[in-house]
């Protein structure tokens, strides 16, 4: 009887001996794993950018051109998705139906922060994850050529002794332009008729088909026409001449130093809940396409200025931007 016990007892010792180490194993793997986690081989699929306008527009050629060359720093393509009304909103909301995995983003412009702060679309910054934001266009002043306005003393002057009869066209109530006039006309003291027009087109086709007395705009839909000598930029925005346009002088310098940093600003977002670390590869992606010879190229000939800021700088940056439109709504009719 003893015999055979032997063989059982090693087997019984010889089991527990090999539990009692995987047991051990298992805790020491579970011990590491926070300190070890997987390694994020993000992205390892194409990415979506949906676009919030309708192809052709200057928004989706902007989108389009900037993923494009981001492809190679990315390391994986973007599919441009299309999804335009309602102010943004309707490519907003496609973003935020999408899982929160950094395979969905979007682009926007600084009308979007207005659209916001003016109730005009369901969102708050809460809602929302900037990402970085890419460049900008000055804001304009603009005039016909043959306009009697020739410089920016002339419309405040014509203004005072014409109180709210100059029509000064712009793209959207309560848009980037809207906000732009308003403290111009504010920080001048006089008054002017604001005649919003859907989108910049058919801004700069009220001024040419004097239906209005001037307009204000982005830079980027006046170039062409200033360039063969239709249009005249009385003042533009920035600290800084346009290097572009080295005779048109900056409301800054002109005394309006409240609209110093009124530029049609360029960015992309994601949806709240994506991980940091995917947040802050994109946006360093970004960073480097800044430098791109074809994207250099690209700023050149659409004589746009750069904008860069990374995903916290931006994200203090378009918060504030929108809590200090949300003021601007208060007193804006």
């Amino acid at each position: 009887m003893k015999g055979k016990m032997k063989p059982i007892m090693a087997s019984i010792i010889v089991f527990s001996l090999a539990f009692t180490l995987a047991a051990c194993g298992s805790q020491s793997r579970t011990a590491d794993s926070p300190s070890t986690p997987p390694a994020d081989d993000y992205p390892n699929k194409p990415i979506n950018l949906v676009i919030p306008f309708s192809p052709g527009v200057a928004g989706d050629t902007f989108s389009r051109t900037f993923a494009k060359i981001a492809e190679k720093y990315v390391g994986q393509p973007f599919v441009p998705v299309n999804k335009e009304g309602g102010s943004g909103a309707v490519g907003v909301s496609y973003m935020m139906s999408q899982p929160a995995d950094g395979y969905t983003i979007t682009y926007h412009s600084s009308t979007f922060a207005y659209t916001m702060a003016s109730g005009q679309v369901p969102f708050k910054t809460k809602d929302i994850a900037p990402i970085a934001s890419i460049n900008a266009d000055y804001q304009v002043l603009a005039v016909l050529k043959d306009s009697p306005l020739k410089t920016f003393d002339d419309f405040v002057q014509h203004a005072k002794a014409n109180p709210g009869k100059l029509k000064v066209s712009g793209s959207q109530t309560k848009g980037t332009n809207h906000v732009f006039l308003y403290k111009i006309l504010k920080e001048a003291g006089i008054e002017a008729n604001y005649i919003p027009y859907d989108g910049g087109s058919k801004t700069l086709l009220a001024l040419l088909g004097g239906n209005v007395d001037a307009l204000v705009s982005s830079s980027s839909v006046v170039n062409q026409h200033v360039d063969s000598g239709e249009v005249r930029i009385l003042a533009v925005t920035g600290s800084e001449r346009a290097p572009n346009r080295p005779d048109v002088p900056t409301f800054k310098e002109l005394g309006l130093t409240n609209i110093v940093d009124e530029n049609l600003w360029r960015a992309f977002f994601g949806k709240p809940g994506i991980p940091q670390n995917r947040l802050d590869k994109l946006s360093k992606a970004f960073e480097q396409v800044i430098q791109d010879p074809e994207w250099r190229k690209f700023m050149e000939t659409d004589q746009q200025i750069d904008f860069y800021k990374n995903t916290a700088d931006f994200t203090e940056y378009f918060n504030k931007y929108v809590t200090d439109a949300e003021e601007v709504f208060k007193n804006l009719e």
